[in-house]
């Protein structure tokens, strides 16, 4: 039969150098932590049947608000019914800014001349539709106003600007990375 290691009783010396360590060990992982917790964010991009982008989880940087044609942004809808409710996280491609020329027409929503896509949501059958909303309610074209911006999907499926038209910078929640 084997004895059982004795260990020595526990000192305040000892003991209170493992305790620094420990915290030391915790300010090294927790610290950047609740750095990037505060900074970052990720938004799960799910609206069922939409099929908006090619990626459906990203990566938001809270504090990086200076976006641009071609970023993925995340904002809060609003007034983005029936496929967000108000305040929900949201992903597009800005993909008008101020001063440009959109067309949304029968044919779809052209930024400066460039075709994005049909009006799908109100064909026969769509859930606009469905909702009692025309074609013609979403007919325009016109200039997107200072501050604001169009926030389109890569997919004709996408519910967005050609639908709801612009968001508002104070809207912006932040720059979007994809993961996927």
């Amino acid at each position: 039969m084997s004895n059982p290691e004795v260990r020595e009783p526990l000192t305040w010396g000892v003991a209170s150098k493992r305790l620094i360590k420990l915290l030391v060990v915790a300010a090294i992982i927790g610290l950047p932590l609740l750095y990037m917790q505060g900074r970052y964010k990720v938004v799960f991009d799910n609206v069922k049947g939409a099929n908006c982008l090619p990626y459906s989880v990203f990566l938001i940087d809270l504090r990086d608000r200076d976006v641009t044609r071609g970023d993925y942004v995340a904002f809060a809808a609003d007034q983005m019914e029936p496929f967000y409710k108000k305040g929900t996280p949201a992903v597009k491609i800005m993909a008008g800014v101020p001063g440009d020329r959109v067309a949304v027409t029968e044919q779809g929503i052209s930024i400066n001349g460039r075709h994005w896509g049909p009006l799908t949501h109100v064909q026969p059958g769509e859930k606009l539709r469905e909702m009692g909303r025309r074609l013609d309610e979403f007919l325009r074209d016109e200039q997107i106003p200072t501050g604001q911006f169009a926030m389109l999907g890569t997919y004709e499926r996408s519910f967005d600007s050609r639908y709801w038209g612009y968001i508002r910078h104070d809207q912006i929640i932040g720059r979007a990375v994809p993961l996927w």
